[in-house]
């Protein structure tokens, strides 16, 4: 019920105007009458003059009022009338947006390996190359031709220990190193193509290896030249140190 004196508080400032020109006015009437009934010889003339001077007092009086209690309730009003209820309606604007966005989705770029990963025992190809009418398959069973130097590999945990840079290589090529990173959590064989400079992702393993049989690659999938290869270990954050890159000759 007390809804109306909101409007006296919000348009207060415009109300003190209001009123103060208002009492202006009267003041300006009573010093006029106070002039007038100074002024005046005849007795009625100052008797005008004092009712004048008397109502414009009165108006004055009710202007002085009329802003106390503007004033008043501008104080009071806060208290006792509760402002109203439009301060909810913002809360749930902005309450999805911030699950919408799932950046981690862009650390896990490789697909599921077109590849086995799991040609690791070079005694596998040696047996399926049996049933051939070749008795002494020599090319699988020793596939790299040259060793070629030790790679300089940045990272210990990451390495590649075989074959070592300019390494001539054919068939199935076994690459030896390690892969133990701290909060291991896989890591995939890529090799550049040479025409457009991108990595082309070969295989990927999901087991620790400290030390030893890192996996298999058939360069045989590859024409002939000269190659760049290397091995990345990720860990569980997506991140990985500077993989190790050899460059392999396939014949």
């Amino acid at each position: 019920m007390l809804e109306f004196l909101r409007p006296i508080v919000d348009f207060a400032f415009w109300l003190y105007i209001g009123l103060g020109l208002l009492g202006l006015f009267f003041l300006r009437v009573m010093w006029l009458a106070r002039k007038d009934r100074t002024r005046s010889i005849f007795t009625l003339e100052r008797e005008n003059a004092s009712v004048r001077l008397t109502r414009a007092f009165a108006g004055f009086m009710i202007v002085l009022a009329g802003m106390l209690g503007v004033y008043y309730l501008g104080l009071v009003t806060p208290t006792i009338v509760p402002p109203p209820p439009d301060t909810p309606t913002p809360t749930p604007i902005l309450a999805l947006p911030p699950t919408a966005t799932p950046p981690p989705l862009l650390l896990t770029p490789t697909q599921t390996p077109t590849v086995l990963p799991t040609p690791t025992p070079v005694d596998s190809v040696i047996d399926n190359n049996i049933d051939t009418p070749t008795p002494l398959p020599a090319a699988t069973a020793n596939p790299v031709v040259s060793s070629g130097q030790p790679p300089n590999c940045p990272d210990s945990a990451a390495r590649i220990s075989q074959p070592g840079n300019n390494a001539q290589v054919a068939g199935v090529v076994q690459i030896m190193g390690a892969a133990a990173i701290d909060n291991f959590e896989y890591y995939k064989f890529e090799f550049r193509d040479p025409s457009s400079g991108e990595w082309v992702f070969i295989s990927r393993f999901d087991n620790m290896v400290p030390s030893g049989v890192l996996g298999a690659w058939n360069s045989d999938t590859v024409p002939p030249g000269e190659y760049d290869f290397r091995l990345v270990v990720v860990d569980n954050t997506g991140n990985f140190p500077e993989p190790c890159i050899v460059r392999l000759v396939v014949q």
